[in-house]
């Protein structure tokens, strides 16, 4: 693994990691209490208590700490696509759909104020955040597309539908739960978004 540098070139060593994660850190709490279009350098450089020209020795926008906490995350998401690399017969599939929707609702609490940044950006074409969030779903795309093929396969839904393009609408349609979650708590309680999610989740994946 090559190692980590600064903007100047240098090797981040122990302290230096440490005032890195510090500015991580202090941009994760900012963005739960302000907009992002409201939260400036010196702003990050204060809440990380440090100054705002050691704050360019490791990021040179406020893009750039809130990308790093993105790709965290995005190795997070690899845990959603397990959920359909198991047993899917008869009722199994709902049990496997069910995890998979409070995984990307648990997800989405933990780190929503940063996700929705990255689609905000990635939206307007950033390629980073773009390639981030790509990233980040990558694996749960692929599993769903192998079992929408399998029920293709089997004559369980139209073969005149691209298993492609539908497993990227399924996994937009479980995170845009996750992301609205507040909204839809208005309507009923998680325990019936959940139930319900997955029950769409399953007849769109395996067309039973």
């Amino acid at each position: 693994m090559a190692e980590q540098t600064n903007k100047l070139g240098h090797r981040i060593g122990a302290r230096g990691g440490r005032t890195r994660l510090a500015i991580l850190d202090a941009t994760r709490r900012l963005l739960t209490q302000r907009r992002f279009s409201e939260v400036r350098v010196a702003d990050l450089a204060a809440e990380a208590g440090v100054s705002p020209s050691n704050f360019y020795t490791y990021f040179k926008s406020v893009e750039e700490p809130v990308l790093a906490l993105s790709e965290q995350i995005a190795v997070e998401g690899d845990r959603l696509a397990r959920h359909l690399q198991t047993d899917w017969t008869g009722e199994r599939a709902l049990e496997g759909a069910r995890a998979l929707v409070a995984d990307m609702i648990a997800l989405w609490r933990d780190h929503g104020p940063v996700l929705r940044i990255e689609h905000m950006l990635a939206d307007q074409g950033d390629e980073a955040f773009a390639e981030c969030r790509i990233r980040r779903l990558r694996r749960l795309h692929l599993a769903l597309e192998r079992r929408i093929a399998q029920a293709q396969s089997s004559g369980l839904l139209p073969e005149a539908m691209s298993a492609r393009l539908a497993s990227y609408e399924v996994a937009s349609l479980v995170e845009g739960v996750a992301a609205g979650i507040d909204l839809l708590r208005r309507a009923d309680d998680d325990e019936a978004i959940v139930e319900t999610t997955a029950l769409i989740v399953v007849r769109l994946t395996t067309g039973r």
